[in-house]
This record gives C-alpha cells, structure tokens and sequence, in this order.
C-alpha cells in the first residue's frame, strides 16, 4: 500500500516552506528567484497569503528544489481506485 501523506492546508504549507527553507539554509528571496518570480513572492505567499495557493507548477518546481513530497505543498493525493 502506498504512503498515505495528508494534503497540508494552506497555512500548513507556508509553514513547512518556512522550516525546510531554514533547515536547508535557503532565504525565501533565493527560493522565489529559482521559481523564476518576484524577489518577493514567497516572502508575500508566506506573509500575505498572496496567492491563497501556490499555483501547480510552481509547487511541483519547489518541492522538487526542496526534496519534499508535494504534497507537503498542498498537492491532492493522487487518484487510485480502491
């Protein structure tokens, strides 16, 4: 059976990218400038909730930068049937 990972909800998400960020030594300016955004745009997500979600690929393009399970980042559990 496959891991089971909870879709985090948005305030879940900003606060794992705030964790993993700092455990990896990476600023959020540095994170937003790989995403190829805004200098701004994470420090903006985390503190102003702008966007409410991030946007699909540029969760996948951070979760992949981070090694982390995109889920983490509020991807939905992939479809299986039961």
């Amino acid at each position: 059976m496959a891991d089971r990972v909870k879709t985090a909800e948005p305030d879940e998400v900003r606060a794992t990218i705030q964790r993993v960020a700092a455990e990896r030594g990476e600023s959020l300016l540095s994170l937003s400038v790989a995403l190829g955004k805004n200098e701004a745009y994470l420090q903006q997500f985390i503190k102003r909730g702008t966007p409410r979600r991030l946007p699909e690929e540029e969760r996948l393009k951070l979760a992949q930068i981070l090694w982390i399970d995109e889920r983490l980042l509020g991807a939905r559990e992939p479809w299986s049937p039961s």
